[in-house]
């Protein structure tokens, strides 16, 4: 690529030199590719990259123009971290390669979706511990962990990496492992989005071509009863099990919707479920062996829906917190909660091991305030922040945070890991090039857990 090129001709220069599509206003498909599922940007442009040297070109335009960034793969990180005004969009969905090499490794594209990732593999009877929905993009997910429906028995998504290969803010394209650059390859595994762009990791599956996967239903009147005695028995239940428990919103006029207890077991499946089928009256049980593919849900919401998201971990469970939870879902219209369970291979990785923190929870409860702008009105967000601020968990999982703060950053990232990723930070983008949010600043800009410099402070704004 020739510097020259995108310093003097602009788009067309920019165009000149990356092998995927330009998009501009103006451009068929233009709106489309700077909108992700909660937020419609307006990017000066959009870069569809077909590998990493499309990934420096991009960059390079940027910096020529002094540009603002965002990455984009499957574009459903609640704070549409995925798009923006007046910037330039890397999107990487076109590289979604997913190739499986020897000894069961699996390079993948961080353009691909996990449903179709699950489908490839499902066929050479392999699986990857990775999220729950299929449209969910690969570079997202990974950027923040990748909780999914075996991590308990094999870890997040990121403790099956092995190799990484990623375009840092010098344009450098590298390639790192535990034995490479091994403090980037740290990072990666749970703060990637603000280190760099990742194009693709190399991934250790399992054999597994199915699991036991489904739902037991227990009645509203018992939901206490039900949610403790869930929380009681998660807590240390074999590692081949991995639940949550759904508390479903009140926006329709029935307000009596069964508690769900979703599971999915990668083991003999009866004596795993039995404790659970005696939490109450059981309505229904509808658990049955599936391809692993199965699993994945797919997500839509209407087009005008701006859901607030909030999430924290727990290091254990009390009655206390699950009395505040039932309570809050008839009082806020449009509620949804989800608890998961945690433990067992997730906690048996050491806490300083990644870039991700929090290994000692044993459930994260993540929350939905469902519904338009018009629809929550003004009291609803009040409602739902003012929960939160009562439930003080241990922790939060930044891929499950709609309108983060620099408390959520510290939420995110405790003391020890903001430390030494300011310190990474410093060394690959010591211009904050990749910078949300939910990105630790470099080093010079991180005091206290607040942003410092001015000029940072200007950019952000833009």
């Amino acid at each position: 690529m020739r510097e020259s090129v995108l310093v003097g001709r602009g788009i067309d220069g920019l165009r000149e030199a990356v092998a995927g599509d330009v998009l501009v206003d103006g451009d068929p498909g233009y709106p489309d590719a700077g909108r992700v599922m909660t937020a419609e940007g307006r990017p000066q442009v959009v870069v569809r990259c077909t590998g990493a040297n499309d990934v420096v070109a991009a960059l390079k335009y940027a910096e020529t123009h002094d540009l603002p960034i965002a990455v984009r793969s499957g574009g459903h990180h609640a704070a549409g971290f995925g798009t923006n005004d007046g910037g330039v969009v890397i999107d990487v969905r076109p590289m979604d390669e997913v190739r499986v090499l020897p000894d069961d490794v699996v390079r993948i594209g961080t353009g691909a979706t996990w449903g179709r990732v699950a489908e490839r593999l499902g066929k050479v009877g392999l699986a990857i511990s990775s999220g729950d929905t299929a449209s969910v993009g690969v570079g997202g997910l990974m950027a923040g962990g990748g909780i999914g429906w075996m991590v308990r028995k094999h870890g997040l998504a990121i403790d099956n990496v092995v190799s990484a290969e990623v375009v840092t803010a010098d344009g450098s394209v590298r390639r790192v492992d535990a034995a490479t650059e091994p403090e980037l390859f740290w990072g990666l595994r749970g703060a990637a989005g603000g280190l760099g762009i990742v194009t693709s990791y190399d991934i250790t599956a399992v054999r597994r071509p199915t699991v036991h996967f489904g739902t037991l239903l227990y009645p509203w009147t018992q939901a206490e009863q039900v949610l403790q005695g869930w929380a009681e028995y998660a807590a240390d239940a074999p590692e081949e099990l991995t639940s949550s428990l759904q508390l479903a919103p009140t926006m329709m006029a029935d307000r009596q919707v069964p508690v769900a207890i979703m599971v999915c077991v990668t083991g003999e499946v009866d004596p795993i479920l039995e404790p659970l089928r005696h939490l109450g009256s059981l309505l229904t049980e509808k658990v049955s062996e599936v391809p692993y593919a199965d699993v994945f849900s797919d997500m839509s919401m209407p087009a005008d829906w701006r859901p607030r998201i909030r999430n924290g971990f727990y290091n254990s469970w009390s009655p206390k917190l699950g009395q505040k939870l039932l309570e809050a879902r008839p009082r806020i219209p449009g509620l949804a909660i989800e608890i998961r369970s945690l433990g067992g291979a997730y906690g048996a990785m050491p806490a300083d091991a990644t870039a991700f923190a929090h290994r000692d929870a044993r459930f994260l409860v993540n929350s939905v305030l469902m519904g338009s702008p018009e629809q929550q009105g003004t009291q609803q967000p009040k409602d739902f922040d003012a929960l939160w601020r009562s439930l003080k968990p241990d922790g939060a999982y930044l891929n499950f945070i709609s309108d983060p703060t620099d408390a959520d950053l510290d939420s995110c990232f405790p003391e020890q890991h903001r430390t030494r990723l300011a310190a990474l930070k410093q060394s690959v983008d010591p211009g904050h090039v990749f910078r949300s949010a939910l990105s630790v600043p470099p080093r010079p800009e991180w005091t206290g857990g607040r942003r410092h410099l001015m000029r940072w402070a200007m950019r952000s704004r833009r």
